[in-house]
């Protein structure tokens, strides 16, 4: 039509099943009846509604958008965003708004805000920064790095990640596969000259760990690990990559749901069993050491470690059932650790006579210097972190994005 227009053609009294060609031959009244008002859409309106259905389309066909959205950053042009109906505000914004935005998704959420929100989060937030604390430290000596290094890791991320982060679902800091992996991935890749208090006492025939005579010298190696997967993420960012998601099918997500559980599970057990387990990437060995080793079991430790699981299942189910205390559910951990810390602060022979381990003093810094693990970051070792570094790259993702699939489905 003249004047950048264009025509949509809208029928006023068709009923939700439409009309059928039957309908024409039964019924002749009925085409007498309809009515067809013919509409005009600006320029501005056209292109909007073509890509709201070219995105519609080409979201079906995750390769061909990962083709466009190459060739549209070889070329230099704003890549097309898929457009929400009832966000008409949201389309007339400039081109540096739109991309603070899309790089500070923060900014859309936090004017959002109500009081029951607030509420919620500060409750889960509480909870779960008093747990991940024992936790972080956990999976810190579970790659063979000393506990501090495991709280900056679920410290640090998870401040960056609620500001730039895209997924509301999705949890990020340190977790059990990815520990695992960089623990079994540089056991022994010190050299004599890096480590020679390890080979003085015979190397891996003497049974002892690298990361505790050269503590320092594996710390470097792992941090060079941690900042070569994060630049291996940054390029697959830049690729946009992200598309292989659409790929990952259920039975994958489920099993690394199900497996990352079962090593969290395992590492765990040790705590309450009260003897060590060596950590392995392989479900089989620590189960095959957890069983040869059970005539070790420690009573005081065992009997705390059932009391408490029994509380956070009781607390639980009560918490589902009676809505008045409905909010001791989350707060079941946070009591349980509360609880723990006054015992064996309270009862020091539960310290001295009955085998309940506990963390002593931490030190407040990572190393007298900053930045921690430059010195060691030498070709030679890139390449020897190189292996490690792709394993815990690829299969820490394939995690995340499986866990916070099955958080985002809950």
């Amino acid at each position: 039509m003249a004047g950048g227009m264009h025509a949509a053609v809208i029928a006023s009294n068709l009923g939700p099943e439409g009309l059928r060609s039957g309908d024409f031959e039964a019924d002749d009244s009925a085409v007498k009846a309809l009515t067809v008002e013919v509409g005009t859409l600006s320029e501005e309106q056209a292109q909007i509604t073509a890509l709201v259905l070219q995105e519609r389309s080409i979201m079906s066909r995750p390769m061909k958008a990962y083709t466009r959205m190459c060739v549209e950053g070889l070329s230099g042009s704003e890549a097309q965003q898929p457009l929400k109906q009832g966000r008409g505000d949201t389309r007339e914004v400039g081109f540096l708004k739109r991309q603070l935005l899309s790089y500070v998704p923060a900014l859309t959420w936090i004017p959002k805000l109500r009081l029951n929100t607030v509420r919620a989060d500060l409750i889960a937030g509480v909870t779960v920064g008093v747990m991940v604390i024992p936790q972080s430290m956990s999976y810190g000596s579970i790659a063979g790095l000393p506990y501090i290094y495991g709280m900056y890791s679920a410290c640090i991320p998870t401040f960056v990640y609620a500001i730039f982060g895209q997924s509301r679902q999705l949890a990020v800091g340190p977790v059990a596969m990815v520990s695992l992996l960089v623990e079994a991935g540089l056991r022994g890749v010190l050299t004599e000259e890096q480590c020679p208090k390890w080979y003085v006492a015979g190397g891996e025939a003497s049974g002892r760990l690298q990361y505790n005579d050269c503590p320092l010298e594996y710390a470097q190696l792992a941090t060079l690990a941690a900042a070569t997967v994060g630049m291996m993420q940054i390029v697959a960012s830049i690729l946009k990559l992200g598309f292989l998601v659409s790929f990952l099918g259920h039975p994958v997500t489920s099993g690394f749901t199900s497996g990352a559980a079962i090593i969290i599970a395992l590492s765990q057990l040790k705590y309450i069993l009260g003897y060590d387990i060596h950590n392995s990437e392989y479900i089989y060995e620590t189960t095959w050491e957890l069983v040869r080793d059970i005539h070790k079991t420690q009573a005081m430790p065992l009997i705390l470690g059932l009391l408490t699981l029994a509380f956070l299942i009781v607390n639980k189910k009560l918490a589902l059932k009676y809505k008045r205390i409905s909010m001791l559910g989350p707060l079941g951990p946070l009591i349980s650790c509360l609880v723990g810390t006054l015992l064996v602060w309270l009862f020091p022979s539960l310290r001295e006579d009955h085998d309940i381990k506990y963390i002593g003093e931490i030190p407040s810094v990572l190393v007298e210097s900053w930045p921690i693990g430059v010195g060691g970051w030498t070709p030679d070792a890139f390449g020897k972190i190189l292996p490690t570094a792709m394993s815990a790259c690829l299969i820490g993702y394939m995690e995340s994005v499986a866990i916070g699939k099955s958080l985002a489905a809950k």
